[in-house]
């Protein structure tokens, strides 16, 4: 068939086998114009800052860009406070101050002594201007104040705002004028820490936030919730839970990055007035898939399109109680649209597999004695290999170290595009993964990442983009890290933050149906970087059907796999909104 061809670059390899001469794949080329996804680019805090800068330096001053991030702050959070925002708000997460949730009323902004602080300041002047009593609690020495920060707290003043400034941690406790001010409030607003904080809060600012955790009021928060990594969406202790986020100008990495996420709440961007020219010069380092690219990107089906042509997949691994996952990973590729699928497995597991799925082709192979594969199947399964477009490589294929040892045999030599799955990973523990011959697509969650990388599960869960990122340029890898959401990450390239699938989907099994979504796509010819944030995309997609139809609680990947064609046809028909 012909292919859409890939933009791997392939590396350097470490190969301690001899490799045949290679041969074109048909799933393979060295095309390097792939299309990016067009969804909205996500930034670290210090991209966010580089960008302020830059705008700055263009000559708009800070004062502006302070005295419109409030204006903006308060004008979204008074639209979201009247229930009036053009996306429906979800439940709300604490009691509101009175069952009819008043237009106006008494609103605390808690503002710290830097740049977010000071946004909080112009955004209590433009909530007494929409008709709301407002007071200011300040975490901080009246001459801690940043410049700006001073420059607008002079200005509430003016305005004759109250303005209290609460240095000691004590004056936060229970049973405090703060406390007391906060109850009475309909609202509180989150402006004490900004994209610039690092660590956990402490000391007047971390009291403030334990009481406004314990008010239960509703909070809105300017550009993060207070406590939140910006950059890694890491929660620290104590932090900010909001209803809604108001962020400046752009998306931050963290606000869409779990835990963050679900401290975010309703999130909005405002623009805060930075030039588009000045976005427009800086690399974006994520983006987020939108319907329109996904739609793009699904293979076409001629008229005149048989088995043979749409697309050949073989599946290697199963081995005693795990081959549902080769009949799952092998369904996931069918259910895609791929039009073979063989699936390589020890011979004893050849009659639990037919009960399992017919639709899939089943080769028997020489066994260990825990009935895993054998190294002596590694023949059978190249001449298998030679005829597919692509290898699905690790679901249910056992931690035999003889097995093991065939799955590296088998990476080293297969010339094909690879998707790398499960104990698969697991056979390069401490390793690294490298490949001469075409692409491979890594799926790794965090206990097989750490095991790639030696690095801990908490490392990695800390900053899952760092290591995604990482990880893919040293490997040359396509990685798809299963974090919430997932991230795909190429070598010099964005990385791309998916934004389907629900936690129902934390279900064993999940994981094998993605590896058969990712290599189904790829044996239609989509390009393998393409097919992985494709195949995430559908993956979470059909989640989220099933999830429709049957409920959350309960789901099994069996529901996803089922779903896939349904998730592809509401993509081609642009009806995700009736999922």
């Amino acid at each position: 068939m012909a292919p859409r061809a890939s933009s791997w670059e392939p590396g350097a390899s470490i190969s301690r086998f001899p490799t045949p001469p290679s041969t074109p794949s048909r799933s393979f080329s060295s095309r390097t114009d792939v299309r990016l996804p067009g969804g909205p680019r996500l930034v670290t805090a210090s991209e966010m800052a580089a960008v302020d800068h830059a705008a700055i330096s263009r000559g708009v001053s800070a004062a502006t860009l302070m005295e419109r991030a409030g204006k903006e702050s308060a004008r979204a959070i008074v639209t979201w406070w009247r229930g009036m925002t053009a996306q429906k708000p979800g439940p709300m997460r604490r009691r509101p101050a009175t069952a009819a949730r008043p237009t106006r009323g008494r609103a605390i902004v808690l503002a710290g002594r830097g740049n977010n602080g000071g946004d909080g300041f112009v955004c209590a002047r433009h909530l007494k201007a929409a008709g709301f009593t407002v007071r200011v609690l300040v975490a901080a020495e009246e001459d801690a104040l940043a410049s700006e920060a001073a420059q607008n707290h002079a200005a509430c003043e003016k305005e004759r705002i109250p303005v209290t400034f609460l240095p000691d941690e004590r004056a936060w406790g229970p049973g405090s004028e703060a406390a007391f001010a906060a109850h009475e409030a309909v609202f509180l607003v989150d402006a004490l820490l900004g994209t610039g904080s690092k660590g956990a809060p402490r000391g007047a600012v971390g009291a403030a936030i334990e009481m406004a955790e314990h008010t239960e009021r509703p909070i809105a928060s300017i550009d993060i919730p207070s406590g939140l990594d910006a950059s890694s969406g890491y929660v620290e202790l104590p932090a900010i839970r909001a209803e809604f986020t108001v962020t400046l100008q752009l998306l931050k990495r963290g606000l869409k990055l779990e835990p963050g996420r679900s401290h975010a709440g309703q999130v909005e961007v405002v623009d805060i007035g930075i030039p588009q020219a000045v976005i427009d010069e800086t690399i974006p380092s994520m983006l987020t898939v939108n319907p329109d690219w996904a739609r793009g990107v699904l293979p076409t089906r001629p008229m005149d399109a048989h088995k043979g042509s749409v697309g050949r997949v073989l599946v290697v691994g199963g081995s005693a109680g795990l081959v549902g996952a080769v009949g799952m990973a092998s369904e996931a590729a069918l259910r895609v649209g791929a039009g073979y699928v063989v699936a390589a497995v020890p011979v004893s597991c050849i009659d639990p597999l037919e009960a399992r799925v017919a639709e899939v082709v089943k080769r028997g192979l020489p066994e260990t004695s825990q009935r895993s594969l054998a190294l002596s199947a590694r023949d059978e399964i190249l001449a298998e290999a030679l005829r597919a477009d692509v290898i699905a490589l690790g679901p249910g294929l056992s931690r035999n170290p003889e097995t093991l040892e065939l799955a590296r045999e088998l990476v080293e030599r297969v010339e094909a595009p690879l998707v790398l799955d499960a104990d698969g990973l697991n056979a390069f523990e401490g390793l690294g993964v490298h490949r001469m011959h075409g692409p491979v697509v890594l799926t790794p969650h965090y206990a097989e990442a750490a095991r790639l990388s030696g690095q801990s599960i908490a490392e990695i869960a800390r900053d899952p983009a760092r290591w995604a990122r990482r990880f893919a340029d040293e490997s040359h890898a396509i990685v798809c890290l299963k974090s919430t959401p997932m991230i795909t990450a190429v070598l010099a390239e964005p990385m791309i933050l998916n934004g389907t699938g629900n936690p129902g989907m934390a279900t064993a099994g999940a994981g094998d149906v993605l590896t058969g979504t990712i290599a189904g796509l790829i044996a239609q010819g989509v390009d393998a970087q393409e097919a992985a944030v494709l195949g995430c995309f559908l993956h979470g997609l059909a989640g989220d059907v099933a999830a429709r139809r049957l409920g959350m609680w309960g789901l099994i990947a069996g529901d996803i796999v089922r779903a896939l064609p349904a998730a592809i046809t509401a993509l081609e028909s642009g009806a995700l909104g009736e999922i």
